[in-house]
This record gives structure tokens, C-alpha cells and sequence, in this order.
């Protein structure tokens, strides 16, 4: 990846630093994401942290840059993103510490430390400890697609799959909606081996994200990745219908992607959605109800949850 619009020239690899972003106004969850898509680009990785972890919206952004990263961008692009919202950041409101070269592995060790999880055990290419016999090994990197599997929307897709698989469903033919970095289309090639998954992402580095950790992951062979918009993607109707349909989302994109979801779900099929605070999950569930669907478990991760739909 390259990292363009820093300031410094002739930057060290190591050179990395932690950009907090002090916001006047709460963030919610939706502004956050929109704000983290206008500035991945500019930065290594963007962090996004609820502070209101049982019911509500309070996020915080940080970025981690190569670099000292251009404030005056960050604040433009702030400003485009968040247009019609009532949303500020100046230059003295954005914070700046560098990370001692020496520390940085430790950073990545204590910042994205493997996860255990019912079934899985995930962790990146920097950890090179014992990893649990009882457990299936995932690969993620922590990168610039969502996904690595440390934030609670992920969890809830991961326990629901294990959920499905506890109840004895046999998937063939799946689909990951907003794949990401493609952990819930490899989890699926884990738990059920001869599933094959369409992944599918707006954004062209996902899917890039993607296939290279199901290269990783030996299932490259399962997955196929396209970038597009949505159900819309060629990929996405090509391979339907789908017995099973992960969509790791936001709330409203889920409702408003509601009946593309029920026409590639195949009768019977099963559907994993999150992206979702606890007092959206009525909203969401109700639009996906209308539509013909019917709510048979969920999973809920600190004040976030996932709902499983059956057609």
C-alpha cells in the first residue's frame, strides 16, 4: 500500500504514529465509519472505539500513520465527509504521538493480540505462539478492510455461525456481504469444507484484503472476490442463490439492502447480519420480518448484536 500526503520526506519504515482525533461533538456509529472510509487511504490503519459500550453512540477515531500525516487534509476531508452534519475538527484539535521505533512490536502485540472465540482462534502473522488444538486456527492481519475480528459486530457473526453449525445446517453456497478482510467467508469454509462463498465488497483493497487471507488460510480454492455495489456486483447474482448470507454491515444500509438479501436467499436459507446497536436491533429486525423473513437467534457482544434470519 502506499501511503501518500505525509509531510516528512525520506520516511524511516518504522516512523509510525498514533493521530487521536478530538471531535467536539459524539460521534455516532455511522458518522465514525463514514469518517474512517474518507481517511483510510491517508494512514496505516484507522481504529474506531466506542466509549458508550452498552447502549448508545460515542465514537472515537484514531489513525496510525507513517509518518506525521498532513493535518490540513485530515480536517478537509473531515469536512467533505461530514457535510450536512453538524460535525468539527480543527488542526489543534488532532493529536500527535510518535511510537519509539523500539516499541512498535509490542504495539502490534498488545494492540491485536490473538482472540479466542467458542470455535476459532484468530491471530496475525506477528504471533508465533501455541496455538489451541481445539480451536480453528484463522489468519487475520490487522489491515485497512474491517474485519480482523476484534470488534464485537465480528464476534456475533462468528458465535451465530457456530450457532448454525451446532444446529446441524449444511451450507453448499454462501455469500459475505461487505466481506472486508474476509474472516466470515474463510470461517465458513472452516466449518462447513466444501461450502463455496462469493465475497463481495464496494471497496477494490477488501477484496484484495480478502484473497490474500484465503490464500493464507488454504481457501483460496472456496472464495471468490469481486468489488462492486452491493447485490448489484455481477459476482453477486451470478452465484445465487445462496443457503447462507453474512452481512457485517451498518443498520441502515442492512434495511435498506433488504430485499435484494431476500431475493438471492434461497427458500430455507439462512441470513447473519450485524453492524447493529441493541436498540436498532428492533428496526432491523422488523424491516427483514416485512419482507418475509423470520428471526430465529441472535448474539449479542457488549451492547452490539448479530440476528440470524431464516427464509
Amino acid at each position: 500500500m502506499i501511503y501518500p500526503m505525509y509531510e516528512e520526506e525520506n520516511i524511516s519504515p518504522h516512523d509510525l504514529r498514533t493521530v487521536r482525533l478530538g471531535f467536539r461533538q459524539t460521534l455516532t456509529g455511522e458518522t465514525a465509519q463514514k469518517l474512517s472510509d474518507a481517511l483510510e487511504d491517508l494512514c496505516v490503519s484507522v481504529s474506531l472505539h466506542n466509549r458508550d459500550a452498552d447502549d448508545g453512540d460515542d465514537w472515537q477515531v484514531t489513525l496510525t500513520t507513517l509518518g506525521a500525516p498532513d493535518k490540513g487534509e485530515i480536517v478537509r476531508r473531515i469536512s467533505d465527509a461530514a457535510a450536512g452534519e453538524k460535525i468539527s475538527l480543527d488542526e489543534k484539535d488532532i493529536t500527535i504521538d510518535k511510537l519509539p521505533e523500539k516499541d512498535w512490536l509490542r504495539h502490534v502485540h498488545e494492540n491485536f493480540p490473538p482472540i479466542a472465540t467458542a470455535r476459532f482462534f484468530i491471530y496475525g502473522s506477528h504471533y508465533d505462539g501455541e496455538k489451541p488444538e481445539n480451536l480453528i486456527p484463522l489468519q487475520i492481519d490487522a489491515a485497512t478492510a474491517f474485519g480482523s475480528g476484534e470488534h464485537e459486530t465480528t464476534r456475533g457473526c462468528l458465535d451465530a455461525l457456530v450457532w448454525l453449525k451446532s444446529q446441524g445446517h449444511d451450507f453448499k453456497n454462501g455469500l459475505d456481504m461487505g466481506c472486508g478482510s474476509g474472516i466470515l467467508a474463510i470461517a465458513m469454509t472452516k466449518l462447513w469444507p466444501d461450502i463455496t462463498v462469493a465475497a463481495v465488497d464496494i471497496d477494490p483493497e477488501s477484496v484484495t484484503v480478502t484473497n490474500r487471507h484465503a490464500a493464507l488460510n488454504g481457501a483460496s480454492a472456496q472464495i471468490a472476490a469481486a468489488a462492486g455495489d452491493g447485490y448489484a456486483t455481477p459476482l453477486a447474482g451470478q452465484s445465487a442463490p445462496y443457503d447462507i448470507v453474512t452481512a457485517n454491515i451498518l443498520a441502515n444500509p442492512l434495511m435498506e439492502m433488504a430485499p435484494d438479501l431476500v431475493k438471492v436467499l434461497e427458500k430455507g436459507g439462512m441470513a447473519v447480519l450485524s453492524g447493529l446497536l441493541l436498540r436498532q436491533k428492533a428496526e432491523v429486525a422488523a424491516r427483514h420480518e416485512k419482507l418475509g423473513l423470520t428471526r430465529v437467534h441472535e448474539e449479542t457482544v457488549r451492547g452490539w448484536c448479530a440476528l440470524v434470519f431464516q427464509k
